[in-house]
C-alpha cells in the first residue's frame, strides 16, 4: 500500500483487485484520515464537528473534508461575506467567534433536548416493564401517567416543578406504546438467553401444558443451562407454544422443533427433558419423549417429582375417601347457600372463632385437602352448633361421631406431613438431588410413624392426639398403621426414573471422596468416556483439593476449582436436570394472571411476551 500526504492531508492508495487488475489502484477514503484545518475558520467560516466542516453560515455539513471542496462551497454560496467582512480585519474575527457561539449553544440546547427525550423513552420502558413484570394491562401506561399528574401536589415546593410536570405530559404510555415497549423488551430477554445458550456445555428442558381462560392448550418449556468454564447456571422461559389444533405428542414435539429452531440450538444437544407425565409427553410410541429420542437416542426423560409425590398422596383407603367426602359436603352445603352461608359467618364471628370461614376444597391444589382438614377440624364445635340452629343436625349425624372426629383428625395429620413435604419440593432454581433428598427422608418419616402408630405413640399426630386424649383402639390403629403402610409402598414404588442418577448428588457434592468404581454408571447414563472420567477423577483425588472444597461456599465455586474436562462436563450435565415442572407450574398462574376473563382476547404474540417479562430472572 502506497502512501503520501499533501497539505497535511493522510492519503491512502491500496490494491482492490488483486486478479487481473492488479497494477490498477482505488482510492480508500475512509482510511484517508483527513481533518479540518485551523486556518479554515478565519478564511471560510467553518468549524469542525463531529470530524467533520461545519459551516457556521448556513450550518451545513459539508461532504468531503478538502481544502477545494470547502472554498468551493464558500466562494458559490457566501460570496458577500468576504466583502462585508474583509479576511484579516476585527469584524470579521468577532463576526465568526460570534456565530461560532450561536453554533455551540445550538448545538447543546439540541443535545439537551435529545437527552430529555431519551430520559423520557427510558421511563417508558421501565414503566412497561414493571406492567408486565405485574402481569397489569397494557391500557394501564396511561393510569400511571395521570397518577403523577395528580399527585403534582408533592412539587408544590421545588422550583422547577413545571419542568417536571412537562416532562411527565410527555410520557408516551398509550395502550400501542406498552404494547411496543413491552414487545422490545421481550426481543431484548431473548437474545440474552441466547448469548448464555451459545456458551453453554449443557442444557435440558421442562415442559408442561395447560388451558389458558380462553380453552387454547399452551405448551409451556422452560430451560436450564450450564456452562462448564464458569459454572453459571441460568433458568429461563425457553419458549410459550399455543396449540390451537391437537395436543398429541407429535403436535408437542412439532413446537418444541421450532421454538429449538428459533434458538439455535439442536435439538438434539439436549441432555434431559422433565414432563408432568401426561401421555401426550410420556407415550411410547407417540408421545413427546419418544418423538425426541428419534432424534436424541441418549436423551433422559423424567416425571415430575412434585407430580409424582401428589399421585402418592391420593387416598386409597375406601374408608377415608368417604371421610374426606363427608367434610367436603359439610363445607359445600353450608358455603353453596348465600343467606346460610353469611349467617354462619356471623356466628363464627359472635363466638369469637379463630377462623372467619370454611376453606372450598378443590382437588386440582395440592395443599388443598390439608388446608380444608384442618380449618374443618377447628370450627367443628361451630359448624355443629350452627346446624343444631338452623334444624339440620340429623342431616350429617357422623359429625357427632368421635371415632369419625378420630379419623379426620388422622387425616388432617397426615395431610399436613404431606403439605410440608409438598412446600420443600417447590421453590424456583432446586437441584433434582436436593428434591431427591426431600423424598428419601420423607420415606423415612414414613416408617417411623408406623413404627410408632403400633406403639400408639402420637408424637407427630397432635390433632389426632387431642382427638383421642392420647388413647387409641385396636381397630382404629390397624386402619391407621394399614393407610400409612400404604403410602410407603408408593413412594418406594415411585421415582424410578430417577434411580439412574442415584449417585449424581454424591458426586456434584463429594467428588473428591467419591468412589471411583461408581463413576462407570454415571458415564454409561450420560453417554461420557468413562476412562477419561475414571483417569480425571483419580488425578483430582490424589491432587488433594479437599481444602478448596471446604472452602468453597457454593457447588459451583468448588466446581470452578476443578480440573478435568470430562469431568466439569458430566457435573454441567447433572446440574441442568430439572427435578419437577414446578417452575412451569409458576408460569402458568403468571398466565391466568395476565389473559384473564377480561382479556381474553390477548393475542398469542402479546402474552408470550409479557408473560416472558413476568417469570424472566433476567433484567
Amino acid at each position: 500500500m502506497d502512501k503520501f500526504v499533501i497539505r497535511g492531508e493522510k492519503r491512502c492508495e491500496e490494491n482492490t483487485n488483486e486478479g487481473t487488475h492488479a497494477n490498477k489502484k482505488s482510492r480508500c477514503i475512509s482510511n484517508e484520515g483527513r481533518r479540518v484545518l485551523e486556518e479554515w475558520k478565519n478564511q471560510f467560516a467553518v468549524n469542525e464537528r463531529d470530524g467533520q466542516p461545519f459551516c457556521l453560515l448556513c450550518r451545513k455539513i459539508l461532504g468531503v473534508c478538502k481544502t477545494y471542496n470547502v472554498k468551493r462551497h464558500f466562494d458559490t454560496t457566501h460570496a458577500t461575506f468576504d466583502k462585508k467582512y474583509p479576511l484579516g480585519s476585527q469584524e470579521r474575527a468577532f463576526q465568526i467567534t460570534s456565530l461560532e457561539k450561536n453554533a455551540i449553544a445550538e448545538q447543546n440546547t439540541m443535545r439537551a433536548s435529545l437527552k430529555v427525550s431519551q430520559a423520557v423513552t427510558l421511563a417508558t420502558f421501565k414503566i412497561s416493564w414493571l406492567l408486565a413484570k405485574h402481569g397489569k394491562p397494557f391500557s394501564d401506561g396511561e393510569l400511571v401517567k395521570n397518577c403523577f399528574l395528580e399527585t403534582q401536589c408533592l412539587f408544590d415546593d421545588l422550583s422547577n416543578k413545571n419542568e417536571i410536570i412537562r416532562r411527565i405530559k410527555s410520557l408516551q404510555l398509550s395502550n400501542d406504546t406498552v404494547t411496543r415497549r413491552i414487545s422490545e423488551i421481550s426481543e431484548n430477554l431473548t437474545e440474552q438467553l441466547k448469548t448464555k445458550l451459545t456458551t453453554a456445555s449443557a442444557l435440558s428442558l421442562a415442559a408442561d401444558e395447560s388451558t389458558d381462560i380462553g380453552d387454547v392448550a399452551q405448551l409451556c418449556i422452560w430451560v436450564r443451562c450450564v456452562n462448564s468454564e464458569t459454572f453459571e447456571v441460568t433458568e429461563d422461559l425457553f419458549a410459550l407454544k399455543s396449540l390451537h389444533e391437537r395436543t398429541r405428542g407429535e403436535d408437542i414435539h412439532r413446537a418444541l422443533s421450532e421454538a429449538c429452531e428459533d434458538m439455535n440450538i439442536p435439538a438434539s444437544s439436549v441432555v434431559s427433558i422433565t414432563t408432568d407425565g401426561a401421555p401426550s409427553m410420556t407415550g411410547k410410541h407417540k408421545g413427546l419423549v419418544a418423538e425426541m429420542r428419534k432424534i436424541s437416542p441418549d436423551l433422559l426423560a423424567f416425571h415430575c417429582i412434585v407430580h409424582q409425590q401428589a399421585l402418592c398422596s391420593k387416598l386409597v383407603d375406601g374408608y377415608f375417601v368417604e371421610v374426606m367426602d363427608t367434610v367436603v359436603k359439610v363445607v359445600n352445603f353450608i358455603r353453596a347457600r348465600p343467606l346460610m352461608h353469611r349467617r354462619f359467618i356471623a356466628l363464627l364471628d359472635e363466638l369469637d372463632s379463630a377462623y372467619g370461614d370454611l376453606i372450598l376444597h378443590s382437588e386440582v391444589r395440592w395443599l388443598s385437602r390439608g388446608k380444608v382438614l384442618n380449618r374443618f377440624l377447628a370450627v367443628l364445635p361451630e359448624i355443629v352448633h350452627f346446624l343444631n340452629d338452623i334444624g339440620e343436625g340429623e342431616r350429617f349425624p357422623v359429625l357427632r361421631d368421635n371415632e369419625w372426629k378420630t379419623n379426620v383428625a388422622f387425616l388432617a395429620d397426615v395431610t399436613a406431613h404431606l403439605n410440608k413435604l409438598n412446600l420443600q419440593l417447590q421453590g424456583d432454581g432446586k437441584h433434582v438431588d436436593d428434591l431427591l433428598g426431600c423424598v428419601e427422608s420423607f420415606k423415612m418419616k414414613l416408617g417411623l410413624y408406623i413404627a410408632q402408630l403400633k406403639d400408639s405413640d402420637l408424637t407427630h399426630f397432635p390433632l389426632l392426639n387431642d382427638a383421642c386424649d392420647g388413647v387409641l383402639d385396636m381397630q382404629q390403629r390397624e386402619r391407621f398403621v394399614k393407610t400409612v403402610s400404604q403410602m410407603q409402598e408408593k413412594f418406594i414404588s415411585r421415582f424410578s426414573d430417577f434411580e439412574k442418577i442415584k449417585y449424581a448428588g454424591q458426586f456434584i457434592r463429594e467428588p473428591f471422596t467419591f468412589p471411583v468404581e461408581k463413576i462407570k454408571d454415571l458415564a454409561a447414563t450420560f453417554g461420557l468416556p468413562r476412562r477419561a472420567l475414571e483417569d480425571e477423577l483419580m488425578d483430582v483425588q490424589a491432587r488433594g483439593h479437599s481444602q478448596t472444597a471446604q472452602q468453597s461456599s457454593s457447588v459451583a465455586e468448588m466446581w470452578r476449582n476443578i480440573s478435568g474436562q470430562n469431568l466439569r462436563l458430566l457435573s454441567s450435565k447433572v446440574l441442568s436436570i430439572f427435578g419437577s415442572t414446578y417452575i412451569c407450574e409458576r408460569t402458568f398462574s403468571a398466565m391466568t394472571r395476565i389473559k384473564s376473563r377480561y382479556r381474553a382476547r390477548l393475542t398469542d404474540y402479546n402474552l408470550q411476551s409479557q408473560l416472558h417479562c413476568a417469570v424472566t430472572p433476567f433484567e
